[in-house]
């Protein structure tokens, strides 16, 4: 049995694109055009997620998120949203719901793809996207592999939003090297979004407290009016 995405979009025009992209890796994809056959769509087998398409219409996507988790046997059935390029309040919204991932159109297909292929579970096999030498960062006992959008420390992963993920990401790239706000803010979030530096403070906070929870130590410090950064841990050491 193929791996199956539900997608929720009332424009079949991009369902059919996305479905061309998914079936060509070995996907196969279900139309929902509104909440209600969404809804009956989560109990289908083999489901792995389900991706929403906000672009062209205006709709609570808390309620939907809502509505999906408390019909859905699993709990944590991953939840992705597609929003138009730039529309910022839906953006935000989308991030207080909680969902795994949000995609802003334009977006890239092989990171769509690749998504998705780290969703599967072990015994199936991955598409294409998945490259056999995979993408890595890794500091110490953090291993963050971009293609499966995956973080583990020594081997237990660690589950993070998407903007946890791309500020860990940057701090990756650059090992204790200390971040500004602004630095934090160009890495993280889409160009032209206004964003308040408590904001930052708030995301950083989370990403420590999911490092540390697994690490069961401080992995980012704060650097008195400069930013933050990793620590040093050769230096400790």
């Amino acid at each position: 049995m193929k791996p199956l995405v539900l997608i929720r979009s009332p424009d079949y025009g991009f369902y059919l694109l996305l479905a061309h992209i998914l079936n060509a890796e070995g996907f196969e994809s279900s139309l929902a055009e509104g909440t209600e056959e969404a809804l009956a769509g989560i109990s289908s087998d083999g489901l792995v997620a389900v991706i929403v398409d906000c672009h062209i219409d205006a709709f609570p996507i808390s309620d939907f998120v809502a509505e999906v988790r408390a019909a859905s046997v699993d709990k944590a059935l991953p939840i992705a949203v597609i929003v138009g390029a730039g529309n910022q309040e839906l953006y935000l919204e989308a991030l207080k719901t909680g969902v795994n991932e949000i995609f802003m159109r334009p977006f890239n297909p092989e990171r769509f793809l690749s998504y998705l292929a780290s969703l599967l579970p072990n015994n199936i096999s991955r598409s294409s996207v998945e490259k056999a030498s995979r993408n890595q960062l890794v500091y110490a006992e953090i291993t963050m592999e971009l293609d499966a959008r995956r973080v583990e420390i020594n081997g237990t992963e660690v589950r993070l939003s998407p903007i946890e993920f791309r500020l860990l990401q940057h701090f990756l790239q650059k090992p204790t090297h200390v971040f500004s706000r602004d630095d934090l803010i160009q890495a993280a979030w889409p160009e032209g979004f206004f964003v308040e530096p408590r904001t930052v403070d708030v995301h950083v906070g989370r990403l420590r407290r999911a490092l540390k929870n697994i690490a069961g130590r401080d992995v980012i410090r704060t650097v008195r009016a400069a930013g933050y950064a990793l620590e040093d841990y050769q230096k400790a050491d």
